[in-house]
């Protein structure tokens, strides 16, 4: 296992994990590593992604100390040499397996929630559809660092669960508002969206870009190559003052995205 887990984030992979293990104790059920750590390869701004199952939901101290220490774990992507972005998204056993949907998460860790963490705020257990897409890539890629392998431990997810969540994926994005401060992300996320609506499969966001923009017009083939630059950290875009080609391709990439999935 510990072969497997790039130098780079073994030390903040090892600690999450002391984390986890120190207050789940024994109601964990799994740790696995996912996403760009074991496929496709981190590139300078991608998190470390953690799946953490647990046999119970967390009670109200579990819930604050595994915040709190993630914040001691975790730096903004770029604010730190060596250092990157966790992401750490647990769930409880029994509410996935049997699957069905829309799933619920018990508790998700990320940067975007730094300062309320830092304000005592802490999210709640909730409903969320991407645990579709996120078991998918797990159970096809990750490392078990605690537990049976993902895809012994959880089912097979329906690929027209995926496709729901796509759609509701595309509704969160309906003003230029909605883009502001995540411009490249959200560009990216469609070309994945759309490689995955086509193909039936999930790669990485440069891999899909890689894919679309040769079928693209010039203007969105353009912005689509600026976000996958930067993603790669050739390039740094200022994409306030792009914002009119952003929303330009946000909505072309989602209408060409829904026409597919009617």
């Amino acid at each position: 296992m510990a072969a497997i887990i790039p130098n780079s984030i073994r030390q903040q992979v090892n600690a999450a994990s002391a984390l986890i293990a120190r207050i789940i104790e024994g109601d964990l059920v799994a740790v696995h590593l996912y996403g760009s750590a074991v496929e496709g390869g981190l590139k300078p701004q991608s998190d470390i992604d953690l799946l953490v199952t647990i046999r119970q939901p967390l009670n109200t101290w579990q819930r604050k100390d595994l915040m709190q220490g993630f914040l001691e774990i975790s730096a903004p992507p770029g604010s730190v040499d060596n250092y990157r972005a966790l992401e750490v998204t647990i769930v409880v056993y029994s509410q996935l397996v049997p699957w069905r949907f829309p799933p619920a998460r018990e508790m998700q860790f990320g940067e975007w929630l730094r300062d309320d963490i830092c304000a005592g705020v802490y999210e709640p257990a909730q409903v969320d559809p991407d645990l579709s897409i996120l078991l998918t890539q797990a159970r096809r890629a990750s490392v078990a660092l605690f537990g049976e392998p993902a895809e012994t431990l959880f089912n097979v997810i329906p690929f027209s669960d995926v496709l729901q969540t796509f759609r509701h994926i595309l509704d969160m994005w309906q003003k230029p508002g909605d883009l502001e401060g995540d411009e490249r992300n959200i560009i990216l996320t469609l070309a994945r969206i759309w490689y995955s609506v086509v193909t039936g499969n999930i790669v990485a966001k440069d891999e899909a870009a890689s894919w679309l923009i040769p079928q693209l017009p010039d203007e969105y083939a353009d912005t689509l190559q600026a976000a996958r630059a930067e993603y790669l950290g050739l390039t740094k875009k200022n994409w306030a003052a792009s914002m009119p080609s952003v929303e330009r391709f946000v909505f072309y990439a989602k209408k060409q995205i829904a026409d597919r999935l009617e």
